[in-house]
């Protein structure tokens, strides 16, 4: 449980830190930077089995799929990789977090790939001024990012990689 209350937690924390952030976003212009927990939306492009046989419910399918995944830009997908726990009764469990940011730009000047730094660089600015997040969790100092270095114009990635310190919950002994 620990783990999903710091990925909703961290989401938050995301919101506000990145909230001064105003980057393109298709097809309305410029927007916020969406906030994403688990895993991104899926999109609603695939016609179901059942659709058209006697008796299934008619289903509305949304056929432009590009429109779809445009929307969802920009984002943070905030999604928990793995957890370690270790033996010893005082140390707290260390979770890696995945942070996936995702940029469009169809700027001509291909600015997506800045965006998407200045994204990573604000989170970890924001983890190194402090690192405890929710008065509950504490990031460790090192921090890990990586660019897309495969050309999707116009979309533009990144993705950072910090583990985070948690509370963990450990055996009870009735007889201490």
């Amino acid at each position: 449980m620990v783990p999903v209350m710091l990925t909703e937690d961290l989401a938050e924390e995301l919101e506000r830190v990145l909230g001064h952030l105003t980057l393109p976003s298709p097809p309305v212009g410029d927007g916020k930077i969406k906030v994403f927990r688990f895993g991104i939306p899926i999109e609603k492009t695939a016609v179901p089995a059942t659709a058209g046989k006697p008796g299934a419910p008619d289903a509305k399918v949304n056929v432009n799929a590009k429109e779809e995944r445009m929307k969802k830009f920009p984002y943070v997908l905030v999604r928990p990789l793995e957890g370690n726990i270790t033996g010893e009764k005082t140390d707290p469990q260390k979770v890696s977090m995945y942070l996936l940011v995702g940029v469009y730009d169809g700027d001509m000047d291909n600015r997506g790939k800045r965006h998407v730094l200045n994204v990573i660089n604000d989170i970890c600015e924001r983890f190194l001024k402090d690192p405890v997040l929710a008065g509950k969790y504490y990031a460790d100092s090192e921090m890990q990012w990586v660019m897309d270095d495969d050309e999707e114009y116009p979309y533009h990635y990144g993705a950072l990689w910090m583990t985070f310190n948690i509370p963990v919950f450990r055996r009870e002994d009735r007889y201490a």
